[in-house]
């Protein structure tokens, strides 16, 4: 290690300058010592002969490769390593959140789908309640049965039940109790007496219900003569204009008609309906029905099959029925609710 020749400290063999007092660390020459004036410089012809006169100068101490100047290297490459190793460890993570986004995004995409699924499945099951609701009536005015006369005809039937179950309890008490052959064959005469009654009331019954479906009968026949049909859901169709013009005069609900060419879009009653296919041969169509900024589709729906959906603030149920296809046309009409008729246009 050097030694300061101003202080006397010693210092790195890096270092060039005196830890202690600040001075050069630096050798220098020492120059040749003075010749006596009374002697001559020597004259050397060659300068070999002038450096094997003169001193050589000092070397300088060598700084060793292995000592102070490596750590830094080192710890600079620990620190480029440590820097990788970070860097491939955050692009790891950060392409997992990504694939985990990637994943949430496509179960977000499923649930929607299966919302959408299940608000179709509601829309047809609501469709399907009013078409029972709209049967259940249909069958009570056209059999002229009163909701007073169905529970009357009930409670007799509960009546008659009860009555028999009395008399058979009693009867059979009355056997048990006396063995007597006489008053078991009277017992027997009183309960198969009533026993008839209940029968009688019972046929009655049936014949009420016989003239009703009868009467049904008669009613849809003449329903049929006018153009309107009763399907399986009860509900009344018309086929022509002169059905059209019977369900009007009923004053139950608005029936406007409609006519529209294929790629052509027409607003009836607030509900755009556009024509996509017509099939002539078959008498069904398909197109599309515009309510409350949704789109439904309907295909191969037939002539006389009412298409029912429920639309408008209040949620009124519409139908729409088609009555004729013609090549790349349709007709038909809406029925919609008193409060739901608009005007109808086209475009």
């Amino acid at each position: 290690m050097p030694t300061c020749k101003k202080c006397g400290a010693t210092s790195l063999e890096s270092s060039k300058f005196c830890p202690s007092c600040g001075a050069s660390l630096r050798f220098t020459p020492e120059e040749p010592p003075a010749l006596p004036p009374d002697e001559e410089p020597i004259t050397r012809s060659a300068p070999l002969n002038d450096l094997i006169g003169r001193p050589l100068p000092p070397k300088a101490p060598n700084q060793s490769r292995t000592g102070a100047p490596m750590l830094p290297v080192i710890l600079g490459g620990a620190a480029l390593l440590l820097g990788a190793v970070i860097l491939f460890f955050l692009i790891t993570c950060n392409q997992e959140s990504r694939a985990e986004a990637e994943n949430t995004l496509a179960r977000l995409d499923s649930i929607d789908q299966s919302l959408e699924l299940i608000n179709r499945r509601l829309e047809q099951t609501d469709g399907k309640v009013a078409a029972l609701q709209s049967e259940t009536q249909v069958m009570k005015e056209h059999m002229g049965l009163t909701e007073a006369e169905l529970k009357r005809a009930q409670a007799l039937a509960r009546q008659l039940q009860q009555e028999q179950a009395r008399n058979v309890s009693l009867l059979t008490q009355q056997i048990s109790a006396k063995a007597d052959a006489e008053k078991v064959d009277t017992l027997k005469q009183e309960a198969e007496t009533k026993i008839a009654g209940v029968s009688e009331d019972v046929d009655e019954v049936r014949e009420e219900i016989r003239s009703g479906q009868e009467e049904l009968s008669k009613t849809k026949e003449e329903l049929a003569r006018l153009g309107v049909l009763i399907n399986e859901q009860g509900t009344m169709i018309a086929t022509n204009a002169s059905g059209l013009e019977e369900l009007r005069r009923r004053g139950e609900r608005d029936y406007l008609p409609f006519d529209i060419r294929k790629k052509q879009r027409m607003t009836v009653a607030g509900i755009s309906l556009e024509l996509r296919k017509a099939d002539v041969k078959k008498q069904y169509a398909d197109f599309r029905l515009y309510i409350d900024d949704r789109v439904m589709e309907q295909k191969q729906v037939y002539v006389n099959r009412p298409v029912t959906f429920y639309a408008g603030r209040n949620r009124m149920l519409y139908e729409v029925v088609i009555n004729e296809v013609r090549k790349d046309q349709m007709l038909g009409y809406v029925s919609t609710p008193k409060a739901g008729t608009t005007a109808v246009s086209a475009r």
